[in-house]
């Protein structure tokens, strides 16, 4: 019985003494390895890690986060009108707790004798031109499983930053995250408080946002999941006068792949848009693309995956050409179950199908495209409005002389199909110019 005793304490002591220093590596490759894995997985991250400053218990380190060449670089460049060089840069500095128990992390907040591969506490900053940095609040909480798992909490209590003559203020935070470098499975789900932009000429505010949704890698090439996104209500003030806003933002998305077909679908509903001098808009939009081929799709996504830059869709037909031939030949069904934009003199409704059958990809031709697909467009327009579209531009009335809109009621509709080449409108056949097929 003794010798049993005297062989737990000694293991106790292995674990909690010996374990951290030997473990230690183990955990920080760990967090490089997430790291760069996500970064692999945006394609427009490069992380750089400046090495870990290694104790017994506990490392200090560093990565750099930054954008790679590509189309949101690209972008930021744009927008900002700033050089690519100057863009600021992401710094994550990392405290690490290691050891299979590491007792040194119960010394913070956060803490935890879990078994593992230890804890970390992450701070931000960003360094912006001339190396200056301005810290970000709030602090990433890790918990590295023992097979690499990473388990990440965001938490930001509520506080105010003076920035650039302005003030930040938000409420409180909390962002978890549950990925697995080994898998690729990525769970995730937010709550982020109402935030408070302004200075002497505007300030912008937003009642928060919620967020929650899981990915997880195909055989494809390409993930699959979903995520359900809602954003309270954004206004805008400049000059004590409103000058815009949004009275919320609601985004629900899913995607999978049933044996070699894929399918996706996005529900989304924004309410109140207000443009000053016209009015509120809201709009909701429910639309979900079927029987695609998943292995096309994957083609699909390496090609463009691979281009750099912001192409532009002729970009994007020649580099992917014979992929998307693949895509198409394959089939696909496309559907908006719902499309409506309200509008302060009405709503207009309209609803669509697409559907193009699959064909023999040797012999496949863009210009069988349009001949094989099978489609129908309904269009519901309030009668307020198109008086108001042609009184502003006379061509608009010109519409419903050409019987493309016919009124019944309070409405004009258009109720439009499309098979083997043949389109109506409201029942009348309208010719299609040969070179469309080309």
């Amino acid at each position: 019985m003794k010798k049993s005793v005297l062989v737990l304490i000694l293991l106790a002591v292995l674990i909690i003494i010996v374990s951290p220093g030997i473990v230690g590596k183990l955990a920080e490759n760990a967090v490089d390895e997430n790291l760069h894995w996500a970064a692999r997985k945006s394609g427009e991250l490069i992380v750089t890690s400046k090495g870990f400053d290694r104790g017994w218990f506990s490392s200090e380190g560093q990565h750099r986060v930054e954008l790679a060449e590509g189309g949101l670089r690209t972008a930021m460049t744009s927008a900002t009108g700033s050089r690519s060089d100057a863009l600021p840069v992401l710094l994550i500095n990392t405290h690490l707790d290691h050891g299979l128990i590491p007792v040194s992390s119960m010394s913070r907040e956060e803490g935890s004798l879990a078994p593992g591969l230890g804890n970390a506490a992450s701070t931000l900053a960003v360094e912006v031109g001339g190396g200056e940095q301005i810290d970000i609040p709030g602090t990433i909480y890790s918990k590295i499983g023992l097979g690499g798992d990473l388990d990440s909490h965001y938490i930001v209590e509520a506080g105010s930053q003076t920035v650039d003559g302005g003030e930040v203020t938000w409420q409180a935070t909390t962002i978890n995250i549950a990925s697995s470098a080994k898998t690729g499975n990525v769970e995730f789900e937010g709550d982020v408080g109402a935030m408070t932009f302004g200075n002497d000429q505007q300030i912008v505010s937003i009642d928060g946002l919620t967020f929650v949704g899981q990915q997880a890698p195909s055989s494809y090439g390409f993930n699959v999941g979903n995520i359900d996104f809602m954003m309270g209500a954004l206004s805008s003030n400049a000059g004590g006068q409103a000058a815009g806003g949004m009275q919320g933002l609601s985004v629900k998305a899913s995607s999978s792949v049933d044996g070699d077909l894929a399918a996706a679908a996005m529900r989304l509903e924004m309410s109140g848009q207000t443009i000053p001098g016209f009015g509120d808009i809201s709009v909701i939009a429910d639309l979900g693309f079927s029987s695609i081929d998943a292995a096309a799709l994957g083609a699909v996504s390496m090609r463009l995956d691979g281009l750099t830059g912001a192409p532009d869709p002729e970009q994007i037909m020649i580099a992917a050409e014979e992929e998307l031939k693949d895509l198409f030949a394959a089939g696909i069904d496309v559907g908006v179950e719902q499309f409506d934009v309200a509008l302060p003199m009405g709503t207009i409704q309209m609803k669509m199908t697409i559907q193009i059958p699959a064909s023999d990809h040797a012999a496949f031709e863009w210009s069988s495209l349009l001949l094989d697909t099978v489609a129908s467009l309904d269009v519901r327009v309030p009668e307020a409005l198109v008086q108001l579209a042609s009184s502003m531009n006379p061509q608009a009335g010109a519409i419903i002389g050409m019987g493309y809109l016919k009124k019944e009621g309070d409405l004009y509709i258009m109720d439009a199909d499309l098979k083997q080449g043949l389109l109506t409108i409201n029942g009348a056949p309208i010719p299609i110019p040969m070179g469309a097929f080309q």
